[in-house]
């Protein structure tokens, strides 16, 4: 069983850093995209996976378009963030000891990665679409609102409180003998 659950926690290392990878991949396009609309408008549309909606608004308002990019951007770079700290806990995670305050706090990092991608793309999306329409009257299709990144957090930061109390129990447990 145990040989078992270390090729699964390693294999799963390997697709979080692959995970890890695809999304700096995607920011960074992102952000040659963003950068390379300033110097070539018309190259830049060609770029891996740009969003074309976004140079309307770029036509109309640098600034939105700026401030678009910035919380696209943002989301991917969060992602990738979350990814890599996934890896991380996997690569240092001591199947003999589990419960140590090191996982509580990666946990507990993850889901705040987490709730910082929901906060970015729901919250702050939300409020840029509304005043871009105001401004512009540019409505731009409602995306995902990624509410799964609120209930994934959610998840993970329970983990971590049991993986908390977990530390407690072993603790006491030592004491006691």
């Amino acid at each position: 069983m145990k040989i078992k659950t270390e090729t699964i926690l390693t294999v799963s290392k390997y697709l979080a850093l692959l995970g890890g990878i695809g999304s700096s991949i995607l920011w960074g396009s992102q952000l040659v995209t963003l950068v390379s609309s300033f110097i070539n408008p018309e190259w830049s549309r060609h770029t891996y996976q740009v969003d074309l909606t976004l140079f309307s608004i770029r036509e109309k308002s640098i600034g939105f378009y700026v401030c678009a990019m910035i919380l696209i951007i943002s989301i991917s770079v969060l992602k990738a963030l979350f990814w890599y700290k996934v890896f991380e806990l996997l690569s240092e995670l001591k199947l003999q000891t589990p419960f140590s305050r090191e996982v509580v706090i990666k946990l507990e990092r993850m889901a705040y990665i987490l709730l910082g991608v929901w906060i970015v793309s729901s919250i702050f999306w939300k409020t840029y679409t509304f005043y871009l329409n105001q401004a512009t009257g540019i409505q731009l299709p409602i995306r995902n609102t990624d509410d799964e990144y609120l209930f994934m957090a959610g998840i993970i930061y329970i983990i971590s409180q049991i993986f908390k109390r977990g530390i407690e129990l072993q603790e006491e447990n030592q004491l006691t003998v």
